[in-house]
């Protein structure tokens, strides 16, 4: 066997392989015994018949076509483990030549990027300390007295007040456009609760049912969805419904109807210990996000395109489940923003690059450290994860790939395991 490589990009190569008449033949027996071992002839047991007495029962095009197969796949594997490439995909496979004495083809092989990787040893990031306080205990039982609520019917048409719960359509523009986000249907909202922009809530309260307003504010500097902030924005809302909202009381009685409390303190020092927990788990993803980006920083990473076109993909994919969830669709949703997917893509390919980079830096730590998820771990996550789904009546076991959610199962306990490497070496 020969073979040859032609390097067309960083991250691309173009590899010839040439095999010749010994190894052909080789890939012929093979494929023969593979056939042979199911065949029946008259004066034998199945699959024992002297090589010669087979050869002659076998359909050569078969025997050629399956040998083709095992050929392919064996000579490229040799290839690809001697030459020790790390391969991410593999295209344009091209038979030129195929007969008795030669195998000739070629194919693209798209290769992981190598990577200088920063050295662990001196990224150090300091922890954050978690502090619960009470208002945002009292905060958090006030939503639970809420998720108990009742709802009633406003009478001869009263206007919204503040508590009370509405559902409204709106529409948000700015410079004309509509904001990515920017159309809800029935968007259930608390007057007074601020789960709004700052002011959205004041303009409701006085609306009635069926009236429609529209308003302008402007986004705080700092406010959370960078896009906007600082920005003039339009809305135009229509009220929907009005309800007023009548909460249970805060004590013991509220606190065992929930089931499992004894007394309203043991369900006031649950909800900290929930939110104590809660703020670990955000505080300690933001550490392993900080962690990662001065990883990112420190170390030389090329993002190869397939990889970046892939993470896009991905994305608007997870953006248009999303939409469908809210009985919207992409092609109307770019509509009424004014874009095209190429232009959502280029708004977020800083993102995707970003996610490409942390996926190559886990790989790579994973790789270098030899993590890995043993049969046991995914063998118990994926039962989890069926019962789970059965459970939910999500799916049922036929609609399951298994081998396709064990290599996600997989990946998921090698990132997480890789993760916890990274916070152990980085956190101080």
């Amino acid at each position: 066997m020969q073979s040859n490589f032609k390097k067309l990009n960083n991250s691309q190569v173009k590899t010839t392989i040439e095999l010749g008449k010994e190894d052909l033949q080789k890939y012929i027996n093979k494929a023969e015994d593979i056939m042979g071992g199911g065949l029946e002839i008259k004066g034998f047991r199945k699959g024992k018949a002297p090589k010669e007495i087979l050869s002659k029962h076998l359909d050569k095009e078969k025997v050629r076509a399956l040998a083709l197969e095992i050929a392919l796949e064996a000579s490229l594997s040799d290839v690809i483990k001697v030459n020790g490439f790390d391969v991410m995909n593999m295209s344009q496979l091209s038979v030129e030549n195929n007969d008795s004495v030669q195998l000739k083809y070629s194919i693209i092989l798209d290769l992981f990027p190598e990577i200088e990787l920063a050295d662990l040893d001196k990224i150090k990031v300091k922890r954050q300390d978690v502090k619960v306080e009470e208002k945002e205990v009292e905060d958090a039982l006030e939503t639970i007295k809420n998720s108990r609520a009742s709802f009633i019917d406003k009478k001869n048409n009263e206007p919204a007040e503040e508590g009370d719960r509405v559902e409204v359509d709106f529409e948000v523009k700015t410079d004309g456009r509509i904001i990515e986000g920017g159309v809800s249907k029935n968007h259930p909202i608390i007057i007074g609760g601020k789960g709004f922009i700052p002011g959205f809530e004041d303009y409701l309260a006085g609306m009635k049912k069926g009236d429609e307003k529209s308003f302008s504010l402007t986004a705080p500097e700092d406010y959370s969805y960078k896009e906007i902030a600082g920005k003039k924005l339009d809305f135009v809302v229509k009220m929907n419904d009005i309800k007023k909202v009548v909460r249970p009381e805060a004590n013991d009685d509220f606190a065992r109807s929930l089931g499992r409390f004894a007394d309203f303190t043991e369900l006031k020092e649950s909800v900290k210990e929930n939110l104590t927990q809660g703020k670990k788990m955000e505080k300690n993803q933001k550490l392993r996000l900080e962690i990662l980006d001065n990883i990112i920083n420190l170390s030389k990473i090329e993002v190869p395109d397939s990889l970046l076109n892939k993470q896009l993909e991905t994305m608007i994919s997870d953006f248009d489940n999303t939409l469908h969830e809210k009985g919207l669709e992409l092609g109307l949703y770019l509509s009424r923003i004014g874009k095209t997917q190429e232009e959502l893509k280029k708004d977020w390919t800083k993102d995707a690059e970003k996610q490409v980079k942390i996926f190559l830096v886990l790989r790579r730590l994973a790789k270098d450290l030899k993590i890995e998820a043993s049969q046991g771990e995914v063998e118990e996550m994926a039962g989890q994860a069926m019962q789970s789904a059965m459970a939910n009546g999500e799916t049922m076991p036929a609609d399951i790939d298994p081998a396709k959610l064990k290599e996600s199962i997989e990946s998921r306990i090698v990132n997480e395991k890789t993760l916890e490497y990274i916070e152990s070496h980085c956190a101080i």
